[in-house]
């Protein structure tokens, strides 16, 4: 039985480690913005700003894990007012975890830090942990000021460990829920060139991942949270359709998807920018994925919708 900190965990990824953890019997403690009445069964929620030290921080004493999933939203318009949010978001309450755990009599043991891939945003070849082809555009900026907020925490007595995140198909949230249902509909066709690739990780094995690397003694400094396969949006595509029962999908070229972008209120790079990484470490390290290819896994989720 572990004591589990979840920082910024009560969004639909905390609510996916909160179940998977408890059924584990661990004791999870979730930060949160928000003023959260409920409790379960070895969880508690403990209110935090997530940016100002205050009673929340003697949770962390004796911690086993502190897993920050602290961040807004990232699909939004990439306005000044937009970014200064979605960096804020993600510095802040590192920077304040790190002053709480540098202060902590009986430290957590190790302090995990989600980060994202885009910061290998249309790099020329495919990156895994060892790549260094980090981009210079805004998304690959968020995550170098996040990590280095992160590493420039002292925090001695805490092994740290970074946590690059691929967007994640579930059934509830995020992209799928968003594509299959015009995906039957015929429209689920190539965006712009369909060369972009795409980076992702089943629902099963994000969580997979995280039960795995708790259950670790020792880590590696950077795992990429994402399948082994990533593909080309054509490829991932025609992987839905198929999965969809989809015969045909009609392409949308890249004028029209800034323009859906725009309506959508997000920015088109988010779906126009290649992200081509790949994992290494957890397969060396002996994770085994449960879907490393898109078509079963898409299977799998169209499966569970219906």
């Amino acid at each position: 039985m572990a004591k589990i900190i979840l920082a910024g965990g009560s969004g639909t990824l905390g609510n996916m480690l909160c179940a998977a953890f408890r059924d584990e019997d661990n004791e999870i403690i979730v930060l949160t913005r928000q003023d959260m009445k409920r409790h379960h069964p070895h969880v508690d929620f403990v209110h935090w700003d997530g940016k100002s030290m205050g009673d929340w921080c003697k949770e962390l004493e004796g911690a086993d894990y502190v897993i920050n999933l602290s961040g807004s939203n990232i699909k939004t318009r990439f306005t000044e007012k937009n970014k200064e949010l979605l960096v804020r978001s993600r510095v802040e309450p590192t920077k304040v975890l790190g002053e709480a755990i540098a202060k902590a009599e009986n430290p957590p043991r190790v302090w995990m830090n989600f980060s994202g891939v885009s910061i290998y945003n249309n790099a020329p070849t495919l990156q895994d942990e060892t790549g260094t082809q980090y981009a210079d555009d805004f998304m690959s900026t968020i995550v170098k000021k996040w990590e280095r907020t992160f590493l420039e925490a002292k925090t001695p007595r805490t092994e740290k460990v970074i946590l690059r995140m691929s967007p994640i198909l579930s059934k509830g949230s995020g992209m799928f829920p968003e594509l299959y249902p015009i995906t039957k509909l015929g429209l689920g066709g190539p965006v712009g060139d369909g060369k972009q690739l795409v980076s992702w990780i089943h629902e099963d094995d994000f969580v997979g991942l995280l039960t795995w690397l708790v259950s670790l003694e020792k880590h590696k400094a950077i795992y990429h949270l994402c399948s082994p396969n990533p593909v080309s949006n054509a490829e991932f595509m025609a992987a839905l359709r198929k999965a969809a029962g989809a015969k045909f999908g009609l392409p949308l070229p890249a004028f029209m998807a800034k323009i859906g972008s725009a309506v959508k209120g997000m920015d088109p790079s988010l779906i126009l920018d290649s992200v081509p990484v790949t994992t290494i470490l957890t397969l060396k390290n002996g994770y085994t994925f449960k879907f490393p290819y898109i078509q079963p896994a898409f299977n799998q989720l169209v499966k569970s919708s219906t």
